[in-house]
């Protein structure tokens, strides 16, 4: 008995120091707020203080009486990845984007929330700081989901929604789905701390080309975006909370609003017949699939993208009444 136990503290010492080795070799430290905020937080970046602590990084394009769009990334993104639209979309709309919590300049907030209810209160707190009553809503992948918990939460607020390889819905048969390697390393939980110190460039690279059908589109310019915003302090933390949130599904078929529904045709995290199943759950959905894209057609194809979502917002504009829905700021 004594031998055995002796060769299990032989086992854990050497497991330690061969931790150490690693973490000491091929660790991967945090990067300052600050250097990050002053890189990435251009024009028009603003920063909403929460009263609990923590801040909320956001943008507020075009003119603040034009009919109002929020647009809310996926899972490890940021606002960035609204970039394109943005361009399209501007002066037409005002286009308000966000860094939800754990994520972009947000990163960790207060009491880790990094659920429903503290994505859903991250949007409505970003809401009510620009003054909107009604607007459209739309999301990429897990920024979906939050959106259709939102129109949920909120029906009132919601003149249309626009959601882009949506998660949050999963029908009964899943087809076969490619998970990234980051997103299964984080969802272990033994994995999911050492990623916290570790953290390889590599593992975004391969990510990003996961959930992109054309592989040349993965820059390295948008690999280190990704990669730097990631390595935030208290991100990598925030992040590791928020995998380990459970997945709870979002019901669609309560959704009221005109919706948009874009797909990538080569999404293989999400494959196009999850977009055809949440369209059919949805009484006034419209689905468009994007048969060259895959998982974030936005950032793959803006301009065509934005051209089909711009088609739709004009649609809403004449019976909604939510060109009208911004108070004086």
């Amino acid at each position: 008995m004594w031998k055995f136990a002796k060769w299990c503290l032989w086992a854990i010492a050497i497991f330690a120091v061969l931790l150490c080795v690693i973490v000491l070799n091929y660790g991967t430290p945090d990067l300052d707020r600050a250097l990050l905020t002053e890189y990435y937080a251009k024009a028009p970046s603003r920063f909403l203080d929460l009263p609990a602590g923590g801040r909320i990084h956001y943008r507020d394009y075009g003119p603040a009486d034009a009919p109002p769009v929020v647009l809310v990334h996926g899972s490890g993104s940021s606002l960035h990845s609204w970039e394109g639209w943005a361009d399209s979309l501007v002066p037409q709309f005002r286009v308000i984007t966000l860094d939800l919590p754990a994520h972009g300049l947000t990163g960790r907030i207060p009491g880790d929330d990094y659920g429903i209810s503290g994505m859903t209160a991250a949007i409505d707190a970003i809401v009510d700081a620009t003054g909107l009553e009604r607007f459209v809503l739309g999301g990429n992948s897990m920024g979906g989901k939050m959106s259709i918990a939102y129109a949920l939460q909120h029906p009132q607020k919601i003149a249309g929604l626009i959601l882009i390889d949506s998660s949050g819905y999963y029908p009964e048969t899943m087809p076969p789905r490619s998970v990234p390697l980051a997103f299964t390393l984080a969802r272990t939980p033994v994995l999911r701390h050492l990623m916290t110190w570790i953290t390889p460039r590599a593992i975004i690279r391969d990510g990003l080309k996961n959930v992109m059908a054309d592989k040349q589109r993965v820059t390295e310019t948008l690999v280190d975006r990704y990669w730097h915003l990631l390595l935030m302090e208290g991100s990598r933390e925030a992040m590791m909370e928020y995998f380990a949130t459970p997945d709870v599904p979002v019901d669609p078929s309560r959704i009221i609003s005109p919706t948009l529904i874009l797909w990538g045709g080569k999404d293989t995290l999400l494959p196009p017949e999850v977009g055809a199943a949440l369209a059919e759950q949805i009484p006034q959905a419209h689905l468009l699939v994007y048969e060259d894209l895959g998982h974030i057609p936005m950032e793959e194809d803006p301009q065509r993208t934005a051209h089909d979502a711009m088609a739709f917002l004009s649609s809403l504009t004449d019976d909604t009444g939510w060109n009208q829905s911004a108070r004086a700021r």
